[in-house]
C-alpha cells in the first residue's frame, strides 16, 4: 500500500473511532457493510480495509463476514489495555522511583477519592474482602493487588481505574518473592487493612497519607528487578 493511501486508511480509522465515541461507544452496534462504509467515508476497498484492520487492531470493533454482516463495535477490556501501557512502560525502561513516584500520587489520590466516593455497599464489601485477603496472598502474592484494584475500583473513575491498573501490572512484573513468605503476607495484610480502616471511614487524607506510604515502601522489593531512575538516566547518556 502506497504511503498516501497508508495515510488516508490512518485518517479513516480515527474518524470511525471518534464517530463510535459520538454515538456513545454502542457495543454491539452494527456500522455498516464494507460496500457502506467505502461509500460513506469515499475511499477505495483496500483504504477501508486497512482502516478497519487498524479499527481492530486497537480493539475498537470487528468486522462480521457473512450476510448481514458488517463493522461491529466491540466492547474494550480495561486489563488488556493496561496491559499494552505497562508493556509499553517496561520496554521504555522507566526507573524504578520514576515507577513509584507516580504510582504513589496516583493511588495515594484514589484512595483519598474512595473515601469519600464509595457507597455504604462498597464499605461493605472493603470489610468483607479484609477478612480473607491473608489466604488470596498467601495462596499467590500477586493477588496482593487486588486490593488495590478494589480500591481504584470504588473512585468510580475509569481513568483511575486504568492508570492503577497499569502500574500495579508493571510493579508486578519486578517485584521479587520475599523469602519470608508468612511475614510478608502479615505486613501487607496489615498495612491494607490500616488503608482500607481510613477508607471505610471516609477519612480522605488518611487514606492517602497511607496508601502513599505504603507504595512508597515497596521500593525495597524492586531493587534487583528494576534500574534507579538515576541509573536509567547514565544508561541513556
Amino acid at each position: 500500500m502506497a504511503r498516501t493511501e497508508r495515510k488516508r486508511a490512518e485518517q479513516v480509522a480515527a474518524q470511525l473511532e471518534a464517530d463510535i465515541a459520538a454515538l456513545g461507544w454502542p457495543v454491539g452496534m452494527n456500522l455498516g457493510s464494507e460496500a457502506s462504509l467505502i461509500e460513506k467515508y469515499g475511499v477505495s476497498r483496500a483504504v477501508l480495509r486497512e482502516a478497519i484492520r487498524l479499527i481492530e487492531h486497537h480493539l475498537v470493533g470487528r468486522m462480521r463476514p457473512g450476510p448481514g454482516g458488517g463493522l461491529v463495535v466491540t466492547r474494550q477490556d480495561p486489563e488488556v489495555v493496561a496491559r499494552a501501557m505497562s508493556l509499553y512502560l517496561s520496554f521504555a525502561k522507566v526507573g524504578r522511583d520514576q515507577l513509584l513516584v507516580v504510582r504513589g500520587e496516583i493511588e495515594g489520590f484514589a484512595a483519598e477519592l474512595a473515601a469519600s466516593t464509595a457507597t455504604e455497599q462498597e464499605r461493605v464489601e472493603l470489610q468483607e474482602f479484609m477478612r480473607f485477603e491473608p489466604e488470596f496472598v498467601g495462596e499467590s502474592w500477586k493477588e496482593a493487588k487486588a486490593f488495590h484494584l478494589r480500591i481504584a475500583n470504588m473512585t468510580h473513575n475509569p481513568a483511575i481505574y486504568l492508570f492503577v491498573r497499569c502500574l500495579a501490572d508493571l510493579t508486578e512484573q519486578h517485584t521479587e518473592t520475599h523469602k519470608d513468605r508468612d511475614e510478608a503476607v502479615h505486613r501487607i495484610h496489615e498495612v491494607h487493612m490500616k488503608i482500607a480502616d481510613a477508607v471505610i471511614a471516609g477519612d480522605g487524607g488518611l487514606a492517602k497519607y497511607r496508601m502513599r506510604s505504603h507504595i512508597l515502601a515497596i521500593s525495597p522489593w524492586l531493587a534487583e528487578a528494576i534500574p534507579h531512575q538515576d541509573q536509567s538516566a547514565r544508561s541513556s547518556t
